[in-house]
C-alpha cells in the first residue's frame, strides 16, 4: 500500500476513533447521574455536568485537585485508604458493587446517594470512576409516608379520646356555666366554678388543636392576598388586643402578589402567633405584623414582639408538640402553625431581635402555574 495511502488510512481511524469519544463524552456528560474519576493519586481527573449539579462545585474548582472536598471529613482518610489498598492488594471492597454513603456538598450540607465504583486501567495508570446518584428525594419520601402514618394513627387515637372527653366535657362546662347563674351563691363558690369553666374551656381548645395537628386537614384553595388576610384578622382581633392593652401595628408594602392558599387557615396561623407576641410582653405589648414580597415571587409575613426573647436550647423545642414556656399554654400553637405553613408549601422560623423580642419569619411560594388554572374553589 502507498505510503500516502497508508496515513490517510490512519488519520481516518483518528477521525473515527475521536468520534467515537465525543459521542460517549456526550452520553456520559448528558448523564442524569454524576460520574467522577479520580487516580491513583485520589485526583479528580473528570467530572460531568451533573456532578456539578448534585455537589455545589464547578470542574474548574474540583479537577485536579484531591477529591476529599466532596467526602465527609470523618470519611475521607478512610476512602483514600480503600484506593491505596486496592492499589496494594487487588483486593476490591467497593469496586463493582454497590452502596449507600454520605456526600458533602459545597456549602457543607449532607446528603445520602447510591454509590457505584468502576476500576479500569488506562494508559499504564489507574482510574477510578464513581457513578452516584442522590437519594435525598426518595428519602425525603420516605419520611413524609411514615410522617403521614404517624399522623393516621394520632388521627384514630385523638378522635376515639376526644370522642370519649368531649361530651363529659361539655356537661360538666353546661352544669357550671348553669350554676353560676344561681342565686345566694357565695364568692368562694363563684370563683370556684369560674376555675371550672377557664379549665374546661382550656381543655375544649387542646382538644381541637390535637385534632388539627393530627388528623390530615383539607384545604380551600382560592387566589388569596395575604395582605387582606392580615387586616381581617387585626380587624377580628381589635376587641381582645384592646382588652390586654397591646398595641398592633401592621405594616404593608406594595407590591404583595396573590397566591394559592386557605385564607381561614393561614388566620388561624397569624391569631396564634399574635396571641403568643401579646403574652411574651409583660404588659401594654406592642405587636408588629409587616407583609410583603418575598424573594422568587412569593411572599413574606413577619410577626414581631417585644419581649425577653427565647433562648437558644428551646428554640427547636418549641415546635415540639406539648412543649410550652406559658403556664396556661397548650404547646400546640406553634406545632399546628408549622403543619398548616408547610402544607402550603412555605417556611417558619424563629428570630432573635437586635433589639430584643423575637420575630416569627414565615416564607409562603408563588402559586405554581399549574396550580394557577386550578378552579378557586377546589378543595
Amino acid at each position: 500500500m502507498p505510503e500516502q495511502d497508508q496515513d490517510n488510512t490512519a488519520l481516518d481511524q483518528l477521525r473515527e476513533a475521536a468520534q467515537q469519544l465525543e459521542k460517549f463524552r456526550q452520553i456520559v456528560e448528558s448523564a442524569d447521574s454524576a460520574v467522577v474519576s479520580i487516580n491513583e493519586a485520589h485526583e479528580v481527573v473528570y467530572m460531568n455536568r451533573a456532578a456539578e449539579r448534585m455537589f455545589g462545585y464547578s470542574r474548574e474548582e474540583i479537577m485536579g485537585g484531591d477529591l476529599a472536598p466532596l467526602i465527609p471529613e470523618e470519611h475521607r482518610e478512610r476512602h483514600r485508604s480503600y484506593v491505596e489498598r486496592y492499589i496494594r492488594t487487588r483486593q476490591a471492597r467497593l469496586i463493582g458493587h454497590t452502596a449507600e454513603v454520605e456526600g458533602q456538598r459545597k456549602d457543607g450540607s449532607r446528603f445520602p446517594m447510591h454509590l457505584s465504583i468502576s476500576q479500569a486501567e488506562v494508559a499504564g495508570g489507574e482510574l477510578f470512576t464513581a457513578i452516584m446518584r442522590d437519594l435525598s428525594p426518595e428519602h425525603d419520601l420516605a419520611e413524609q409516608v411514615r410522617k403521614s402514618q404517624r399522623l393516621a394513627i394520632l388521627g384514630e387515637m385523638v378522635a376515639t379520646v376526644s370522642h370519649e372527653i368531649r361530651s363529659p366535657l361539655t356537661l360538666i362546662g353546661g352544669f357550671a356555666r348553669q350554676l353560676k347563674k344561681e342565686p345566694e351563691l357565695s364568692d368562694k363558690a363563684l370563683h370556684k366554678l369560674d376555675i371550672i369553666t377557664s379549665e374546661v374551656a382550656r381543655l375544649e381548645t387542646i382538644l381541637k388543636e390535637l385534632g388539627d395537628l393530627s388528623r390530615p386537614q383539607r384545604y380551600n384553595w382560592t387566589e388569596t392576598d395575604l395582605g387582606q388576610v392580615v387586616d381581617r384578622v387585626g380587624e377580628l382581633m381589635g376587641p381582645e388586643l384592646k382588652d390586654a392593652r397591646a398595641q398592633l401595628t401592621i405594616i404593608k408594602h406594595q407590591g404583595i402578589p396573590p397566591i394559592m392558599a386557605d385564607g381561614d387557615r393561614l388566620s388561624q396561623v397569624l391569631i396564634n402567633l399574635i396571641n403568643n407576641a401579646v403574652q411574651a410582653s409583660e404588659s401594654e405589648p406592642e405587636v408588629e405584623v409587616e407583609v410583603g414580597p418575598g424573594p422568587g415571587g412569593g411572599v413574606l409575613l413577619k410577626v414581631r414582639d417585644e419581649g425577653g426573647g427565647i433562648l437558644p436550647q428551646i428554640k427547636d423545642k418549641l415546635f415540639t408538640p406539648f412543649y410550652t414556656t406559658k403556664s396556661t399554654g397548650t404547646g400546640l400553637g406553634l406545632p399546628v402553625a408549622r403543619r398548616i405553613v408547610e402544607e402550603h408549601g412555605g417556611s417558619i422560623e424563629l428570630i432573635d431581635n437586635d433589639q430584643g423580642g423575637t420575630t416569627v419569619r414565615i416564607l409562603l411560594p408563588p402559586p405554581p402555574a399549574l396550580q394557577q388554572d386550578l378552579p378557586l374553589n377546589s378543595t
